[in-house]
């Protein structure tokens, strides 16, 4: 799949099918680009392609974002950094997990926790870290990008309000596969902060709603997020 406009200037470029994970691209004025995530390992050629498909060069990547330090959203960042020459930003608590390739421990209290520190597969490419940041930071992307630190499925585990266009990158605080709902508890360092930080989301102005996984929504995109951190059906 080719990337989907959210918005003028704003993609969504789909790295696995059905959309199952997901990487965004924002556009400043003067054409320079920002990624936010970059999938799995291999998820590099899939952003690469959607920037042929844009008319776009890879040079034109200036900075990658993070929503958070796994597999799936950093195993292509080492690669796609190196073919944008693009530098890396992070929020602070989740930086040293991106220097070391390797993921923060998941929750031992549950039994999918201690089953997921067992599998393999879960580490990644090194990659260093140029900026950090912190909760409420204002970053100069596409008329400003703000930064609403989600912690529980990891340390430092962020998502984005993009002020301009109007969109929330929930990051893997809320997806949206088969309706939305949280990340499995066996993926999460903390899984009652992870509900309890994803209550912001509901607070926040916007009219469009990405997920790092699942499609997105459009329309009364904050009334479905604050029917579904309600437990409402939305």
């Amino acid at each position: 799949m080719t990337a989907v406009e959210l918005a003028s200037g704003v993609w969504r470029i789909p790295t696995k099918p059905y959309d199952l994970i997901n990487s965004f691209l924002f556009e400043d004025a003067d054409g320079s680009l920002t990624l936010v995530d970059a999938g799995l390992r291999g998820g590099d050629k899939k952003v690469l392609a959607s920037l042929q498909a844009l008319g776009k060069n890879p040079g034109d990547v200036t900075r990658i974002l993070l929503t958070h330090a796994h597999s799936d959203h950093a195993g292509g960042l080492h690669r796609a950094a190196q073919a944008t020459g693009a530098k890396v930003l992070s929020h602070d608590r989740e930086a040293s997990y991106l220097r070391e390739g390797k993921p923060p421990r998941v929750d031992p209290g549950t039994a999918g926790g201690r089953l997921m520190m067992r599998l393999p597969g879960r580490s990644f490419a090194k990659v260093e870290i140029a900026e950090t940041f912190a909760d409420g930071a204002v970053l100069p992307i596409g008329g400003g990008l703000t930064v609403v630190h989600t912690p529980g499925h990891s340390p430092g585990h962020c998502s984005y309000l993009h002020t301009g266009s109007g969109v929330l990158i929930t990051g893997d605080a809320i997806f949206n596969v088969r309706g939305l709902r949280y990340a499995p508890s066996m993926t999460c360092t903390d899984v009652r902060q992870n509900r309890t930080s994803a209550l912001r989301l509901g607070e926040l102005d916007y009219g469009t709603v990405a997920f790092t996984h699942g499609v997105q929504v459009s329309a009364g995109a904050r009334q479905a997020v604050r029917a579904f951190l309600a437990g409402r059906p939305s």
